[in-house]
């Protein structure tokens, strides 16, 4: 059986200001081979955003210099920004925070606290969704196609 080559690894931009929650997601997902970026406020997801281009974007609500949604918003009208698929992952949860967020552009919304294989199920049906094709899907597998 010919080995198989391993995809490059997918660029993830989590913007969480909380210290503790943005050390353990990352390292959950580099244990899953994706490179991860943090970001602790609107600011600084600005300027990684202004960098090397992320396949998926993670945002929390309530950040210190500002609300999340207005990285989503951001994203949408700059058209280098506006394919990359966006979560929130948050505990703003009213049904109105919840329209507000996919109402500026996100494409999937999470609830703190959450379940990090529910985490991981969703950015992987994201970025398969963004790929254009079921395939994506097998880079996560560990059995051969």
């Amino acid at each position: 059986m010919p080995d198989r080559v391993r995809p490059p690894m997918r660029r993830l931009l989590i913007v969480e200001d909380d210290t503790d929650a943005s050390s353990f997601i990352r390292y959950v997902l580099e244990q899953e081979a994706f490179d991860v970026q943090v970001a602790q406020t609107v600011g600084e997801a600005r300027e990684a955003l202004a960098g090397p281009p992320a396949d998926l974007v993670v945002i929390d609500r309530g950040l210190p210099d500002g609300d999340g949604i207005e990285i989503c918003r951001e994203m949408r009208d700059r058209p280098s920004l506006a394919r990359i698929p966006i979560m929130f992952l948050t505990a703003h949860k009213t049904p109105v925070d919840i329209e507000d967020g996919f109402a500026a552009g996100a494409d999937d919304y999470l609830i703190k606290p959450f379940s990090f294989i529910e985490f991981l199920a969703r950015i992987k049906a994201l970025l398969r969704r963004a790929s254009g094709s079921g395939e994506f899907l097998s880079e996560f597998d560990d059995e051969p196609s």
